[in-house]
């Protein structure tokens, strides 16, 4: 008897930590459909001018990285695949309209799309886009299925116009967590591109970004446009992430050192810092819900 009474004992307490464990394990599954968020990653990482192999593997595991801490939305610098090569006139005319490539075709372009659809992700990456005899300062966003949702070429050239061609239009990306509005770096200075893109329907703003940064010259701005449209957006520079609300608070903000560009032999030293950055941003329909 108390052998076959210790059998049923033990059998009860098993059956108990089993639907203990599955009931957790349903609570968890629950709270996943009910999350009101939307993980974002911005990838802060320095510039290695021209070199689109190194800058292409450098960031690869920086992406996978992001991609296991659960962002479905991963944001690059601008340009991080040529390094901005724009910003150095001396390159020769030619040199660097090679590194430019047509989108979707080109190589580095099919290698993204291939690591967003592995890693089933959005995937928000800037480059030098060729189209024909025109260059672009454009920034595309790939679906989790590794197809192009839509791509933004950036408006506000300032000293790109020599090289590159501006974009006209403050264009919008769906997508399950709501309606992106991509833009890059200078644009931001300008109210009116800024204010296109909610006109065209954006839930929120990602800017990748390469010039000023930090809270003497570029932080107020970003803040002021957020405020204006009442709206987040989340700023990826090669030394700072930054993400603004919609009442222009400051609500994540990290600067990684105060270089923006690298030589390949600094790669992986004490000047190479780089760091891959998380905020869960509240989806659209909630914010919209919680206002009411």
């Amino acid at each position: 008897m108390r052998k076959g009474k210790r059998r049923i004992m033990v059998s009860d307490l098993t059956r108990r930590q089993f639907l203990w464990h599955t009931s957790l394990v349903a609570l968890a599954r629950h709270a996943a459909a009910e999350r009101k968020t939307v993980r974002v990653a911005g990838i802060v990482l320095k510039w290695i001018r021209g070199n689109k192999e190194m800058n292409y593997r450098r960031i690869e595991p920086l992406i996978r990285e992001a991609a296991a801490g659960g962002a479905k939305i991963i944001v690059t610098t601008e340009c991080f695949l040529d390094g901005y090569a724009i910003a150095d006139k001396l390159i020769p005319l030619e040199t660097y309209r090679a590194l430019g490539e047509p989108i979707p075709t080109g190589p580095y372009f099919q290698r993204l799309a291939r690591l967003a659809d592995k890693l089933d992700i959005h995937l928000v990456a800037g480059m030098l886009e060729s189209d024909h005899d025109l260059r672009y300062n454009t920034t595309v966003m790939l679906g989790p299925d590794g197809r192009l949702v839509g791509k933004y070429r950036k408006q506000f050239l300032e000293h790109e116009a020599v090289r590159n061609t501006a974009g006209t239009v403050s264009s919008v990306h769906p997508t399950p967590f709501g309606n992106v509005g991509v833009m890059i770096c200078a644009d931001r200075r300008d109210e009116l591109i800024v204010r296109r893109f909610f006109e065209n329907g954006a839930d929120f703003l990602i800017c990748p970004s390469g010039g000023m940064f930090g809270p003497k010259t570029n932080d107020p701005i970003v803040q002021a446009r957020s405020r204006e449209n009442k709206s987040y957006i989340v700023f990826v520079h090669p030394t700072e992430f930054l993400v603004t609300g919609p009442d222009g608070a400051i609500l994540a903000r990290t600067i990684l050192g105060d270089r923006l560009l690298i030589s390949p032999e600094e790669a992986d030293d004490e000047q190479d810092q780089k760091r891959v950055f998380y905020f869960d941003l509240p989806l659209a329909r909630e914010r919209a819900t919680s206002s009411h």
